[in-house]
């Protein structure tokens, strides 16, 4: 046990001796990982976000019923019946034009005088259908489609499912550019640390050579690689989330994020507590993987 102790005693004050030794190198294949990892960050940041509004925009799919002016009450009552019977059906609210109209006016105060120049009926009264979670595919949706169209009273029937399927492809898309684009960094990164690895064992070559004539096993001589460079990557991703957290709060303090909706659909939440450990453990993996590689590269180890 107390030869374990030494040993892992020696690992330690090795490696931390290898990164003051060496502190330019050491600065900067963190800060490598750093600028990385928070780049890696601000992808995932963006797809927790993004991913977050179209779940949520999923659990809320509506199809929309628009009435004949000349629907009657009775006509209405009936279509509402029909409508909650159906087990696709989680409700059916009925917007009425007045209704619709102090919608529209407070979403879009800027064109509140539209309706006037326009003139007609532009707002006509519609049930609003939220449908059930094992009923918005297609062909669901198809089927309670052709089934009110023809119901009493009804003009048109509308459902938003075409829009969203091609929202979630565009940001499946962007999410595949961003893991690639991260992944590519990653591997530079990698490329880094091997190298600063690789450079600090040829400095030390001769030490490793007086201690592979007195007994020293390959693993007592590359410990302290590794736990350098585990050190490092942890310090890089702890500052990559630290990083990301101030940008996120300077960026949600901000007028343009207060202005641009588009801002709180990218960024409206921080990344959770699992996320910033990923991040964290993330670099420390890095930093491990990083020097395996370059150790067994190194002949000399």
């Amino acid at each position: 046990m107390d030869s374990r102790f030494q040993g892992l005693r020696h690992c330690l004050r090795e490696a931390g001796e290898g990164l003051w030794r060496y502190p330019a190198l050491t600065l900067l294949s963190t800060l490598s990982i750093a600028v990385t990892l928070y780049v890696f960050g601000l992808f995932i940041l963006l797809a927790f976000n993004v991913n977050r509004t179209v779940q949520g925009l999923g659990q809320e799919l509506q199809m929309q019923v628009y009435l004949k002016a000349s629907a009657s009450t009775n006509d209405i009552e009936t279509l509402r019946t029909a409508l909650l019977t159906d087990e696709a059906v989680a409700d059916a609210a009925l917007v009425t034009p007045d209704e619709a109209r102090r919608r529209f006016e407070e979403q879009f105060p800027g064109l509140s005088d539209l309706p006037g120049e326009v003139g007609g009926d532009i707002f006509p009264a519609a049930f609003e259908v939220k449908l059930r979670p094992g009923y918005t595919d297609p062909d669901a949706v198809d089927r309670l489609a052709r089934a009110f169209r023809v119901g009493p009273g009804v003009d048109e029937v509308r459902f938003d499912r075409g829009w969203f399927e091609k929202l979630s492809g565009l940001i499946t898309l962007m999410r595949l550019g961003g893991y690639g684009i991260g992944t590519l960094l990653l591997l530079a990164v990698m490329v880094t640390i091997g190298s600063v690895v690789r450079l600090t064992v040829l400095a030390r070559r001769e030490e490793i050579e007086i201690m592979k004539l007195v007994g020293a096993t390959a693993a007592f001589i590359r410990a302290p690689f590794l736990v350098g460079a585990g050190v490092q990557g942890l310090i890089g991703g702890l500052a990559a989330s630290g990083g990301l957290l101030l940008s996120w709060r300077l960026l949600v303090g901000s007028t343009v994020y207060r202005e641009n909706p588009f801002m709180v659909l990218a960024a409206g939440r921080f990344l959770p507590p699992a996320g910033i450990a990923g991040l964290a453990i993330t670099g420390l993996l890095l930093g491990l993987l990083a020097a395996t590689v370059a150790l067994w590269r190194a002949a000399s180890v």
